[in-house]
């Protein structure tokens, strides 16, 4: 029986390894890039834009339209004695000769007719205009929806990568806690030292176990939130883990790209932010303009054709050439105040983009000096790593040659496990830390 179950365990663990799929950083964001919703959603919108665009373009051209009617009565519509006497009438009846008027009683009506446009205040042209400014501001959008993706997929990633390496390191340290109790245990039952040295090294253990717990479950959660990210949710994801972490305390320090600082003054105009601000006052400038536009004279020409055979079922066409012209008199009154709110909207949304314009220069100034800091931690941290390695292995020499205490030796391990996970969270915060102010600086 215990045969067969750890064969169904193999198979499991075999099958699960199996749907494990490892990506690197660049394949994670690609993934989010093409499966994810959002951007999914960002996408359909601009396509919505487009469409509205070609809506407004068919508005240079003439408007059509037809209309049928077909007609049928009981009785003629027009039935019109013509009022004669009654020798005549019999003298006419007798020569099938009408003596009435009888029109309209079966029949059809139809007209074609043609409007072209000629002056409409502007409104057809600042109507286009407005729509292409729809379908970039959604290109905008969609661009600022991108590097929201990608800034959420690195945190994930790193937030991953630190957990592994935490774990890496406690795995380490629990190692290197079996094989010390193993030591202090034979010392004790050979009477050298006093029992209170094993307890401790096993309440170590157990924190150290309980460590790993929780990192595999945050782990865990981490990895089917980027799962779901990136549209693989029927899989458990795993990522590599950059060789700089590999070779901790050993590695070089990365250093900050060559080329990141930005004159913060020039980069606001790439900023997706900043380009977002310029196309909503230029889409409030253009809504003045149709809104002036509509208190304006319309011109227009047309033409029609008609045809029916109401009459005696005899058919009968007709064409029309027209042009009309129409002045809103009574909408002045109103459309002069709506003028006004317009031109008010226009004004605020210029504020506004000054306004934000210099908080976001304020952003770049905080996001560029987070990475300075971040890298002095990182380059803090990767000291202190070579430093708790040495006092480890102090303390283990100092201990089995019984010049320390076994608290020292534990506090030594103590130690060294931060230092490499203090090492681990500065360089995720750094590549995290250069993201944000890409982003923030429009790279």
């Amino acid at each position: 029986m215990k045969k067969i179950i750890s064969l169904l365990v193999c198979s499991v663990c075999c099958g699960l390894a199996t749907a494990q799929q490892t990506y690197t950083l660049d394949q994670l964001k690609q993934l989010a890039v093409e499966n994810n919703y959002i951007l999914r959603s960002a996408r359909n919108a601009i396509q919505q834009s487009k469409e509205t665009k070609s809506e407004a373009f068919t508005k240079y051209f003439p408007a059509l339209s037809a209309t049928g009617v077909g007609v049928s009565f009981n009785k003629h519509l027009i039935d019109v004695d013509l009022g004669l006497p009654a020798e005549l009438n019999s003298l006419l009846a007798e020569s099938e000769v009408p003596t009435s008027v009888k029109m309209i009683k079966h029949g059809v009506y139809g007209s074609v007719s043609a409007i072209q446009p000629v002056f409409m205040g502007g409104q057809i042209i600042n109507g286009n205009k407005l729509a292409k400014v729809g379908v970039e501001t959604g290109e905008i959008k969609l661009e600022a929806s991108e590097d929201q993706i990608e800034m959420l997929t690195e945190q994930y990633y790193w937030q991953i990568v630190s957990f592994k390496e935490k774990l890496k390191t406690l795995n380490s340290i629990h190692q290197l806690l079996v094989e010390l109790e193993k030591e202090v245990d034979h010392r004790v039952r050979a009477g050298v030292i006093n029992r209170n040295d094993l307890l401790q090294v096993q309440l170590r253990k157990g924190e150290v176990e309980s460590m790993q717990l929780e990192a595999e479950n945050m782990m865990t959660t981490i990895s089917e939130l980027l799962a779901q990210h990136i549209g693989k949710t029927d899989e458990r994801i795993d990522v590599s883990v950059p060789a700089e972490l590999d070779n901790m305390g050993t590695a070089n320090v990365p250093v900050i790209p060559a080329g990141l600082r930005q004159e913060h003054q020039y980069a606001l105009n790439a900023t997706p932010e900043f380009r977002l601000l310029e196309k909503n006052v230029e889409a409030h400038r253009l809504q003045h303009k149709m809104r002036i536009g509509q208190n304006m004279p319309k011109v227009g020409v047309g033409a029609s054709y008609s045809w029916n055979n109401l009459v005696e079922h005899k058919g009968n066409g007709s064409t029309m050439v027209f042009a009309f012209v129409q002045i809103p008199i009574s909408d002045w009154w109103g459309g002069s105040h709506a003028v006004k709110r317009q031109k008010l909207a226009l004004n605020d949304a210029r504020e506004q983009q000054v306004d934000n314009g210099q908080k976001l220069i304020i952003h770049m100034n905080s996001a560029w000096a987070d990475v300075e800091t971040s890298y002095k931690k990182l380059l803090i941290a990767h000291d202190a790593i070579a430093q708790a390695e040495e006092n480890l292995r102090l303390n283990k020499d100092y201990y089995r040659v019984g010049t320390t205490k076994m608290s020292d030796l534990l506090l030594a391990q103590e130690q060294y496990q931060q230092a490499r996970d203090r090492y681990t969270d500065a360089y995720a915060d750094l590549q995290t830390k250069i993201l944000e102010y890409r982003k923030a600086t429009g790279q």
